[in-house]
This record gives structure tokens, C-alpha cells and sequence, in this order.
């Protein structure tokens, strides 16, 4: 454990000491505050509307909840660009050292391929968190301005839906930059890797039998969009674990490969 929160101690300073991660900070926050913003003026122009239809023709008001139109398109919205943001996460992990020659250093060091593995996955998962936490302050201004207040549960849920989305797909995104030396092939193909796992479900509309059953299993949006509506099933939570275990067996193999491989 020493040595993992040495290596882990190690990524996070390097993270926050580049330049690079405030501008993503900001770009993050400007991107999701432009999104919760225009989601909010479109729930609160359909409120007025409706108050309006009221005044007009003395009808009982449709259901309004900001939960439903608010925060579900948040989440969704997050899941999204979260698709770009792991790829430029994970992109430096493993390329960066190849590229700068200390991956030789690493694997003439006596720490094994396991630890290296841990301790860039939970730094890469930390500043995740880190970024994705920020979007909090989004929700406690709605909550204020709504009465009586939005449900805080499908709130946890999307949050936990985040989370998830993050334990799947970091792995993979560390897997793809162990096998390349440049970050923006590696970005890129991450990227690739991610929207054709969030998208492949879109094929079981034309499809049908067994293999409709499996591309509606392995796509991402399925099992978060349940996570974003305020639903916790097993099955998705089983789903993201599987996928995280694939990603780390692959990125420790290619890891270790580097040993006989000689980088």
C-alpha cells in the first residue's frame, strides 16, 4: 500500500501542478454551467407557459417536477462529455512514460506491475471524482430556487451513475494509453473506444435475437440512463464492474508486456 500511494501521490501532483488541468477545469465547469443553465431557462419557460395557460383557461397545471426537467437532461448531458474528459484523463498515464523514457525506471524499480496499475487508476479516479463533484453546486442552486425543493434521491443516483461510468471506462481509457506513445493517438482512440460503447445499443433497433441482446448488453447508455431516472438495479451495477475488470486485466498484461517487449 506505501508504494501504490507513493506512485499515487506522485500523479496527482504532477496533475494539478500542469497548467493544462485548470483550463480543463474551467472548460469542464463553463460547459456544464452553459448546459444547467439553458436546461433551467427552458423548465422555467415552460413553468410560466403553463401558469399562463392556467390564468387563460382555468385548467389544473401539468406536472412540473425540476427533477424530470432539469436534472435527468443534466445527467445525461454529463455522461456525454464525460466521454471526452476520461480520454484526456487517462491519455498521459502510460504514454507519458514511454515517451520520456521513464517507463524503464518503473520497471527496473522494485514495484511490481500490480501496484503501478492501482495507483494510476485511483489517481486517474480521484481527479475524476474531483471534477465531476464540482457539478454539486449546480444542484443546490436549483434546489434553492425550487420549492419545495428537487428529490435528492435520483440525485445520489445520477451521481452514483457518474461514478460507475467512471469505474468502466478509466480502465479503458489507461489501456489504450499503455499501447501508445503519443497522447493524441491515444486520446483519440479512447474517445472512438467510449462513443462506439455508448452508441452500439443503437444498432438493436434494426436487429434482433441474440445479438440485439448483446449489443443492448454492452452499451453504456442503457445501464447509465437507468442510474440518471433515479433507478438502481444490480444487473447495471454488475455490468460497470465487468467492464472496469476487463480494463484493468488488459492495461496490467500490456504493462507487463513492456518487460519482455523492452518498451
Amino acid at each position: 500500500m506505501k508504494t501504490i500511494w507513493i506512485i499515487f501521490k506522485r500523479e496527482i501532483g504532477q496533475f494539478f501542478s500542469s497548467a493544462i488541468t485548470y483550463i480543463m477545469l474551467a472548460i469542464f465547469l463553463a460547459i456544464t454551467g452553459f448546459l444547467f443553465y439553458n436546461i433551467a431557462s427552458y423548465f422555467a419557460l415552460q413553468c410560466s407557459q403553463a401558469l399562463q395557460y392556467k390564468t387563460a383557461y382555468n385548467v389544473p397545471l401539468p406536472p412540473m417536477s425540476a427533477n424530470r426537467w432539469v436534472i435527468l437532461p443534466f445527467f445525461s448531458n454529463i455522461a456525454i462529455i464525460a466521454l471526452f474528459l476520461i480520454p484526456v484523463l487517462t491519455m498521459r498515464s502510460y504514454s507519458t512514460e514511454r515517451s520520456s523514457g521513464t517507463a524503464e525506471l518503473l520497471l527496473t524499480s522494485p514495484i511490481r506491475t500490480t501496484q503501478i496499475v492501482w495507483a494510476k487508476l485511483l489517481s486517474n479516479f480521484a481527479i475524476y471524482i474531483i471534477l465531476i463533484a464540482t457539478t454539486i453546486i449546480f444542484q443546490l442552486i436549483l434546489n434553492y430556487y425550487t420549492k419545495p425543493g428537487i428529490d435528492w434521491g435520483p440525485v445520489w443516483s445520477g451521481y452514483l451513475g457518474l461514478i460507475c461510468l467512471g469505474i468502466a471506462t478509466i480502465p479503458l481509457g489507461q489501456f489504450i494509453s499503455s499501447l501508445m506513445k503519443n497522447q493524441i493517438i491515444a486520446v483519440f482512440i479512447s474517445f472512438a473506444l467510449l462513443l462506439f460503447l455508448w452508441i452500439v445499443d443503437w444498432s438493436t433497433l434494426f436487429s434482433s435475437g441474440t445479438i440485439s441482446s448483446l449489443l443492448g448488453y454492452i452499451g453504456l447508455s442503457k445501464h447509465f440512463a437507468n442510474f440518471a431516472k433515479g433507478v438502481i438495479n444490480t444487473s447495471d451495477i454488475i455490468y460497470f464492474i465487468s467492464l472496469a475488470t476487463i480494463g484493468i486485466f488488459l492495461t496490467h498484461r500490456s504493462v507487463e508486456s513492456w518487460r519482455w517487449r523492452g518498451i
